[in-house]
């Protein structure tokens, strides 16, 4: 199969992934393990990915971007929808890193426009961005939601002065607003979720591209960028995202890229080893009492330094080499352990969890080193030893 990443459910015994006890003499923090309690099987052989999950219908919505498919697939691994987005005509939706995901009752894809979909592909609606714009960063991080009867969205830069990524990027550490909501029947916008101040970026340096990572789970909505070993917990309000706190990941042994002067933003790659991989929060994920950032901790440049990533092969051995990690804390947001190895058979970019708090994610076939002709989606629970 060309991309490992599938759904897939059979039962399997349970298996306990668990991290090591604190170190630095810090036994104050629980150990936390994810321990996989079931497998289901899902018979599709293309590239999948996990999107979104709707815990009234149980469904998750799935997507082979390659292909332009769209899955909702059920809690047996059955595929109850499938429906293929058109590339021409009328209610063609094309783009680049398209992010399907469930909006009130429908669908929303945000492309060129955001399209509302219902669950059976049909377009419903076409909603433009209200003025010329432009993306600093583009990718499969973009989304757009339903916020009450609205419609939120990553805020893109306005083009009307043209395109700026400098002021753009200044803008967004003067605490500039990260999202936009849209009155779809009164054409009014307004922006929110503002960046917040924090101490890990300073003005005037350029830290690599922000690529901000937006997850809402139920009100709250929380807010990453690269580089950045900490995340932002805004809450609704007024139809509005406000900003309540940042909490710090007490990660050990971090490794950020170096920033260059702002107006040498272009140098920032070859100054950091021609690889971007900085510290970054790549996945949230709340559970009933606790919440959960996967992330990875960069390396050293003594070890970027000893590949030569001219050559693929090096180059992929080098990203072999970045620690894949994640951190736990209670519903407070309050630290509970940190640096916990993230199981290697798991595609934790886009685990989800279910309505019964389990930490739902697609089997890495690539790394199992096997080409299944079906997915396999495995569900996880976390667990403690104190």
């Amino acid at each position: 199969m060309h991309n490992p990443r599938i759904l897939i459910f059979f039962l399997l015994p349970g298996l306990l992934i668990s991290c090591a006890p604190p170190k630095n003499g810090d036994t104050t923090l629980n150990t936390y393990g994810l321990q996989l309690v079931d497998s289901v099987r899902i018979n599709y052989l293309g590239s999948l990915m996990l999107k979104d999950y709707d815990p009234e219908s149980d469904h998750y919505l799935a997507f082979n971007e390659q292909e332009g498919e769209v899955f909702l697939i059920d809690r047996t691994g059955e595929i109850v929808r499938q429906f293929t987005l058109q590339k021409d005509g009328p209610d063609a939706i094309n783009g680049f890193g398209l992010n399907p995901s469930f909006c009130g009752g429908n669908i929303c894809i945000f492309a060129d426009k955001i399209f509302t979909l219902d669950r059976e592909g049909k377009v419903l609606n076409r909603t433009s961005i209200p003025y010329p714009h432009y993306w600093l960063v583009i990718g499969g991080h973009n989304a757009a939601f339903s916020l009450a009867e609205k419609l939120i969205y990553s805020k893109p830069e306005s083009a009307e002065e043209g395109w700026d990524p400098q002021s753009a990027y200044r803008k967004m550490l003067e605490g500039g607003p990260m999202m936009e909501v849209l009155d779809t029947i009164s054409g009014e916008y307004y922006p929110t979720m503002y960046f917040p101040e924090t101490n890990a970026f300073e003005q005037e340096l350029f830290y690599g591209y922000p690529t901000p990572l937006i997850i809402n789970q139920g009100s709250h909505w929380f807010l990453s960028v690269s580089n950045a070993m900490e995340f932002h917990v805004y809450t609704e309000k007024e139809q509005r995202l406000v900003f309540q706190r940042t909490v710090r990941i007490p990660a050990r042994n971090t490794y950020p890229d170096q920033p260059v002067p702002l107006e040498q933003m272009d140098t920032f790659f070859e100054k950091n080893g021609m690889i971007y991989r900085s510290p970054k929060i790549h996945r949230f994920l709340s559970l009933k009492d606790h919440f959960i950032a996967f992330y990875s901790k960069g390396v050293s440049p003594e070890t970027k330094a000893s590949y030569n990533i001219s050559i693929p092969e090096e180059r992929m051995k080098l990203m072999d080499q970045f620690p894949l990690e994640f951190a736990v804390f209670d519903s407070d947001f309050e630290n509970r352990s940190v640096d916990i190895s993230v199981p290697k058979s798991m595609v934790f970019f886009s685990a989800l969890v279910d309505k019964e708090d389990y930490i739902v994610a697609l089997k890495d076939q690539e790394y199992a080193g096997v080409e299944e002709d079906f997915h396999t989606l495995y569900k996880f629970k976390l667990v403690s030893r104190e």
